[in-house]
């Protein structure tokens, strides 16, 4: 089992334990209360061999995760017990999605 600390934003925090396989992942939805995601932690680890910069790695699937809710096609195979974070990395893994950089087209 894994221990993280979490922070929320009213200044809250919590001990948290969860199994190996999984890595906690926070989305903030309109309303204040957080809503708890969990990520498989091997996916979490294929794609940070990917993307280095880690603040960016966490936009990159937040912003994929609003799409894939909203409605917006997922770019891989939809596979039984991923979620919608599990499928934004996947998309980053197998190359579907890249980071755009400033002048890149």
């Amino acid at each position: 089992m894994r221990q993280y600390w979490l922070q929320f934003r009213k200044g809250k925090s919590r001990n948290i334990t969860v199994a190996p396989h999984l890595t906690p992942f926070i989305l903030y939805p309109p309303n204040p209360s957080p809503k708890f995601y969990f990520m498989r932690a091997d996916l979490v680890e294929q794609a940070a061999l990917i993307v280095k910069d880690h603040p960016i790695l966490i936009n990159m699937v937040s912003k994929r995760v609003r799409q894939i809710v909203a409605g917006h096609a997922v770019l891989v195979e939809r596979r039984p017990g991923l979620r919608e974070a599990d499928l934004a990395l996947l998309e980053i893994i197998q190359g579907k999605i890249t980071i755009a950089t400033p002048g890149q087209h």
